[in-house]
């Protein structure tokens, strides 16, 4: 009996770029599908109502969805990025502290409140000091240009879109950089109902991202082609982005490391932001979370600050970090 293709989400974000790649090369396994989505924010409603059977999520958005009842298990890490999304603004707001006060568009509780409650934090502020607006970072660019935000954090193509109407953009993720590490996750239930079919897809993710590490050129070519994207828009997509292997992600497996991009460092401090806020009523299970398939946990002498691996990024020109 054929079993029900197991159905994974698609946005236009860098780190998905192997989906690409896999599709080109023939990698993809056997019973599953790509679903392409507009908006990020969707993938995680198409994945709570059991529309969807697997996404690429941040481990904030796996953690606020464990709160709303919907338990998720990490498969694998696939990229970090540093300095791709960030606050673009109106161009008379030129400091952090010139937000007081202000409209700060930006999806509400998840990984960009928690960035954006450490940059205030940085800078004498906290949340209470500005206007929170619950906005979508998609949707960022044509709120400030219809004045119905000042600020809002948004990301890649969307950054210029904002500055190209005027905006300005007033700091990075790289003002606290690591948090923003976006992993393959679905139901327990199904994976171990499908265990062979979601090891075949994280080995098969695996050859696509050597392969596009080590033929940049083409692979670039690929996703302009399939995504029908400029191929100058798709290699400014890639600055300021790591892709990883198994081997490379290992070290964000380190259960004893003590700051991001470590996943359980993350955790922590994820846990702690929802927590206070009322979001989680018990501290989660990390181990239970994070359990990659295909290898081991790293070992504890191992550190997540080791060097991240090459990778087809480019440093981003966009803005500077504060």
């Amino acid at each position: 009996m054929q079993k029900t293709p197991l159905r994974v989400a698609r946005t236009l974000w860098a780190g998905l770029f192997p989906l690409y790649w896999m599709e080109a090369l023939g990698l993809l396994p056997t019973g599953f599908e790509i679903v392409d989505v507009a908006e990020y924010d969707q993938t995680l409603e198409l994945l709570s109502t059991g529309e969807i059977d697997g996404n690429f999520q941040s481990l904030a958005d796996v953690l606020l969805m464990a709160g709303r009842g919907v338990e998720l298990r990490l498969l694998m890490a696939s990229d970090l990025s540093v300095g791709v999304d960030g606050v673009v603004c109106q161009p008379h707001i030129r400091t952090v502290q010139e937000l007081a006060g202000k409209r700060l568009g930006l999806s509400l509780f998840s990984y960009p409140h928690v960035l954006i409650e450490q940059v205030l934090s940085a800078h004498g502020l906290t949340e209470a000091d500005v206007k929170l607006v619950d906005l979508r970072g998609e949707r960022v660019p044509e709120a400030l240009a219809r004045g119905t935000i000042d600020a809002g954090h948004t990301w890649g193509a969307h950054i210029p879109e904002a500055i190209d109407q005027g905006a300005h953009l007033l700091f990075t993720s790289a003002a606290f950089p690591g948090l923003l590490v976006d992993c393959l996750v679905a139901p327990p239930a199904t994976v171990a109902q499908n265990l062979d079919r979601w090891t075949a897809l994280v080995h098969a993710h695996e050859q696509a991202t050597a392969w596009g590490l080590q033929h940049p050129a083409e692979g670039l070519a690929v996703v302009a082609e399939r995504s029908g994207l400029p191929l100058p828009t798709v290699r400014s997509m890639l600055d300021g982005f790591t892709l990883f292997t198994a081997d490379t992600a290992r070290p964000l497996f380190d259960r004893h490391a003590q700051q991001p991009p470590a996943l359980f460092a993350s955790g922590r401090l994820l846990a702690n932001f929802y927590l206070a806020k009322n979001l989680l009523t018990r501290a989660p299970d990390l181990d239970r979370i994070l359990d990659p398939l295909g290898f081991d946990h790293a070992p504890a002498n191992r550190s997540a600050a080791a060097a991240l691996p090459p990778s087809l990024e480019i440093p981003f020109k966009g803005g500077s970090p504060i």
